[in-house]
């Protein structure tokens, strides 16, 4: 039986009032969204939601040429709800603000109002059936998320499924319950070149001075390496972050996937988590750097690597930008688009950030201009 709970009413000349992007509302199929905490953060940039302030956005969200939005986006937008419009409520010509009564399933709102931010919704009754049956509770994450899924009871295929729709949190999620431990889970983006760029220079420092390589040389294998990283970019997302169909059904196993690239694709818009730990890819560049050790003398080796690990800065400096600068060039519009669809849409394919070369090569391009991200079959 349907309990009652109390909705805010606004019209919609008060909805226009908010049209700032330091205070932004807007509207949809009759409910009024305050996404002013959401605005940067949005994948497709803040000025495609200003552009639309104070206004409905329902149109706006199913018009692919101007910014394609998948299901969870849907989800994502219930978590801003603060009331209903004026003319799609009950009400009888009630002041902007007024209480109203609403029907909503007593077992969904316990849910919402517990903490627990990713249960299914009132608003997964507004979409398709699809979504609805999908989305269900993973994480609490208003509490430490290590425990949770050490101690979880889910199978894999359930996680595998509800890790890969996109949540929103307007702060970092927590991992540790531990203050000490939970600092060294948070990567700001400047760290990457901060820690890499004196490694990039001794490593050409290296190879010049104590290896005797002249620079003509060193500039070639620097650029090889820079290749190279290209390569090692694809390579590492598809068939370690990405090492889902291996991954044993076990909560250590869904843990550490979870920890090294899960938390991204649960949470992809969480900025303390979108480049690599310093002590995380020092580990994951072992295997590499003794791989080529065991076939180049160490100067080759010294002067390859400062280009591919340059290659990484630029990799996961590119990353945070796609995830929230405002794009300005072409390449990285296109970029941007094609690497959120490996979010929102399919991400068992377009595994490149900075190109798509190595997804042409081995047939993983995401078109990201179909629904599923999937290329459309052509027909005779």
């Amino acid at each position: 039986m349907a309990s009652k709970r109390t909705t805010r009413v606004f019209s919609a000349a008060e909805v226009a009032k908010h049209a700032t992007e330091s205070d932004c509302w807007i509207t949809r199929r009759g409910n009024v969204y305050d996404v002013t905490a959401f605005i940067g953060d949005h994948p497709g940039g803040p000025e495609l939601i200003t552009e639309y302030a104070g206004k409905d956005i329902d149109a706006v969200m199913h018009d692919a040429d101007i910014h394609d939005h998948s299901d969870g986006a849907y989800d994502i937008l219930d978590d801003y709800l603060i009331g209903r419009l004026e003319s799609a409520s009950s009400g009888d010509g009630e002041d902007s603000g007024a209480d109203v009564s609403d029907d909503i399933p007593s077992a969904k709102r316990s849910a919402q109002s517990s903490g627990f931010v990713d249960p299914v919704s009132a608003l997964d009754e507004q979409l398709t059936e699809e979504l609805a049956s999908a989305k269900k509770p993973l994480l609490d994450l208003s509490k430490p998320l290590l425990w949770q899924m050490l101690t979880s009871t889910f199978s894999k295929d359930y996680y595998m499924t509800q890790v890969h729709i996109a949540r929103h949190l307007p702060e970092p999620a927590t991992i540790f319950a531990n203050p000490v431990l939970e600092i060294f889970t948070r990567t700001p983006w400047y760290l990457v070149p901060l820690c890499w760029l004196p490694v990039v220079a001794y490593l050409a420092y290296d190879a010049h001075v104590f290896g005797g390589m002249t620079f003509p040389s060193l500039a070639a294998h620097y650029a090889f390496g820079l290749g190279m990283w290209t390569f090692f970019e694809y390579t590492f997302h598809r068939f370690l972050f990405h090492i889902d169909a291996l991954l044993p059904d076990h909560p250590y196993a869904l843990t550490v996937h979870f920890l090294v690239h899960g938390i991204h694709h649960y949470l992809p818009m969480d900025r303390m988590r979108l480049v690599l730990p310093p002590i995380f890819f020092a580990l994951i560049v072992q295997p590499p750097w003794w791989a080529f050790r065991a076939v180049f003398d160490h100067t080759t080796c010294a002067a390859m690597f400062s280009g591919g690990i340059t290659g990484y800065i630029i990799y996961d400096l590119t990353h945070y930008y796609l995830h929230h600068a405002r794009v300005r060039t072409a390449h990285m519009r296109e970029m941007k688009k094609y690497h959120l669809a490996h979010h929102y849409k399919n991400y068992d394919s377009g595994y490149g950030i900075t190109s798509k070369i190595w997804d042409y090569v081995f047939a993983t391009v995401l078109d990201y201009t179909t629904a599923n991200g999937k290329p459309v079959a052509k027909t005779a």
